[in-house]
Protein backbone atom coordinates (compact mmCIF):
# COMPACT_ATOMS: atom_id res chain seq x y z
CA UNK A 1 0.00 0.00 0.00
CA UNK A 2 1.29 3.71 -0.75
CA UNK A 3 1.69 5.85 1.74
CA UNK A 4 -0.91 8.37 -0.49
CA UNK A 5 -3.33 5.50 -0.39
CA UNK A 6 -2.82 4.96 3.19
CA UNK A 7 -3.05 8.49 4.06
CA UNK A 8 -5.91 9.13 1.90
CA UNK A 9 -8.05 5.90 3.73
CA UNK A 10 -7.12 7.47 7.02
CA UNK A 11 -8.79 10.66 6.07
CA UNK A 12 -11.70 8.95 4.30
CA UNK A 13 -12.07 6.88 7.64
CA UNK A 14 -12.80 10.01 9.34
CA UNK A 15 -14.63 11.67 7.33
CA UNK A 16 -16.71 8.73 6.92
CA UNK A 17 -17.13 9.02 10.85
CA UNK A 18 -17.86 12.57 11.20
CA UNK A 19 -20.86 12.02 8.23
CA UNK A 20 -22.01 8.95 10.73
CA UNK A 21 -21.75 11.28 13.78
CA UNK A 22 -23.58 13.93 12.23
CA UNK A 23 -25.92 11.74 10.67
CA UNK A 24 -26.49 9.81 13.75
CA UNK A 25 -27.05 12.95 15.72
CA UNK A 26 -29.40 14.45 13.08
CA UNK A 27 -31.28 11.48 12.73
CA UNK A 28 -31.22 10.34 16.49
CA UNK A 29 -32.84 14.06 17.73
CA UNK A 30 -33.83 15.95 14.74
CA UNK A 31 -35.30 13.25 11.91
CA UNK A 32 -36.36 9.98 13.98
CA UNK A 33 -38.86 9.55 11.37
CA UNK A 34 -36.94 9.54 8.44
CA UNK A 35 -34.29 7.49 9.63
CA UNK A 36 -33.75 4.22 7.51
CA UNK A 37 -31.59 1.65 8.20
CA UNK A 38 -29.93 1.86 4.51
CA UNK A 39 -28.68 4.83 5.32
CA UNK A 40 -25.64 3.19 7.29
CA UNK A 41 -25.04 0.63 4.54
CA UNK A 42 -24.95 3.47 1.92
CA UNK A 43 -22.64 5.49 4.02
CA UNK A 44 -20.41 2.26 3.70
CA UNK A 45 -21.15 1.66 -0.31
CA UNK A 46 -19.86 4.96 -0.90
CA UNK A 47 -16.76 4.40 1.11
CA UNK A 48 -15.35 1.17 -0.46
CA UNK A 49 -16.32 2.92 -3.87
CA UNK A 50 -14.33 5.76 -3.08
CA UNK A 51 -11.52 3.89 -1.84
CA UNK A 52 -11.61 1.32 -5.16
CA UNK A 53 -11.77 4.64 -7.42
CA UNK A 54 -9.29 6.68 -5.72
CA UNK A 55 -6.38 3.30 -5.96
CA UNK A 56 -7.22 2.96 -9.25
CA UNK A 57 -7.11 6.76 -10.10
CA UNK A 58 -3.77 6.90 -7.50
CA UNK A 59 -2.73 4.19 -9.64
CA UNK A 60 -3.15 6.31 -13.26
CA UNK A 61 -1.89 9.54 -11.44
CA UNK A 62 1.73 7.58 -10.86
CA UNK A 63 1.75 6.11 -14.52
CA UNK A 64 1.80 10.22 -15.50
CA UNK A 65 -0.67 12.84 -15.93
CA UNK A 66 -1.38 12.10 -19.29
CA UNK A 67 -2.75 8.97 -18.53
CA UNK A 68 -4.73 10.19 -15.50
CA UNK A 69 -5.93 12.72 -17.45
CA UNK A 70 -7.46 10.75 -20.24
CA UNK A 71 -9.15 7.90 -17.55
CA UNK A 72 -10.00 10.41 -14.81
CA UNK A 73 -13.45 11.84 -16.91
CA UNK A 74 -14.31 7.57 -17.99
CA UNK A 75 -13.68 6.20 -14.03
CA UNK A 76 -15.94 9.85 -13.23
CA UNK A 77 -18.45 8.84 -15.04
CA UNK A 78 -18.49 4.89 -13.93
CA UNK A 79 -18.60 5.66 -10.48
CA UNK A 80 -21.80 7.88 -11.25
CA UNK A 81 -23.73 5.06 -13.19
CA UNK A 82 -22.74 3.09 -10.04
CA UNK A 83 -23.82 5.37 -7.50
CA UNK A 84 -26.90 5.81 -9.93
CA UNK A 85 -27.90 1.80 -10.55
CA UNK A 86 -27.87 2.00 -6.17
CA UNK A 87 -29.71 4.64 -5.89
CA UNK A 88 -32.42 3.12 -9.10
CA UNK A 89 -32.24 -0.15 -7.30
CA UNK A 90 -33.57 1.52 -3.80
CA UNK A 91 -36.71 3.48 -5.36
CA UNK A 92 -37.48 0.45 -7.32
CA UNK A 93 -37.77 -1.77 -4.20
CA UNK A 94 -39.18 0.88 -1.95
CA UNK A 95 -39.76 4.68 -2.43
CA UNK A 96 -40.47 4.79 1.02
CA UNK A 97 -38.99 8.55 2.24
CA UNK A 98 -37.66 8.57 -1.30
CA UNK A 99 -37.56 12.28 -1.09
CA UNK A 100 -35.39 12.12 1.90
CA UNK A 101 -33.38 9.06 0.56
CA UNK A 102 -32.31 11.17 -2.32
CA UNK A 103 -31.02 14.04 -0.05
CA UNK A 104 -29.30 11.90 2.33
CA UNK A 105 -27.04 10.08 -0.90
CA UNK A 106 -26.79 13.19 -2.16
CA UNK A 107 -25.08 14.88 0.72
CA UNK A 108 -22.99 11.71 1.06
CA UNK A 109 -21.57 11.81 -2.50
CA UNK A 110 -21.24 15.00 -2.77
CA UNK A 111 -18.90 15.22 1.04
CA UNK A 112 -17.12 11.95 -0.64
CA UNK A 113 -16.30 13.30 -3.89
CA UNK A 114 -14.73 16.54 -2.37
CA UNK A 115 -12.68 14.61 -0.28
CA UNK A 116 -11.34 12.55 -2.85
CA UNK A 117 -10.92 14.97 -5.64
CA UNK A 118 -9.23 17.52 -3.35
CA UNK A 119 -6.90 14.72 -2.62
CA UNK A 120 -6.08 13.67 -6.18
CA UNK A 121 -5.77 17.66 -6.77
CA UNK A 122 -3.00 17.36 -4.05
CA UNK A 123 -1.26 14.73 -5.38
CA UNK A 124 -1.40 15.25 -9.39
CA UNK A 125 -0.04 19.29 -8.46
CA UNK A 126 3.03 17.92 -6.35
CA UNK A 127 3.87 15.04 -9.21
CA UNK A 128 3.89 17.81 -11.42
CA UNK A 129 6.29 20.00 -9.84
CA UNK A 130 8.59 17.10 -9.18
CA UNK A 131 8.64 16.77 -12.86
Amino acid sequence: MSPEFKKFTIKLLIVGAITLLIGGVAFMFFFKEYYMPIYLWSLVFFFFVTLLVHAYQLKKAKAGVAKFTRTSMVVTFLKLLIYSAFIIIRLAISTEQAIVFVVVIMAIYIIFTVTEVSDLTKYVRAAKKQR
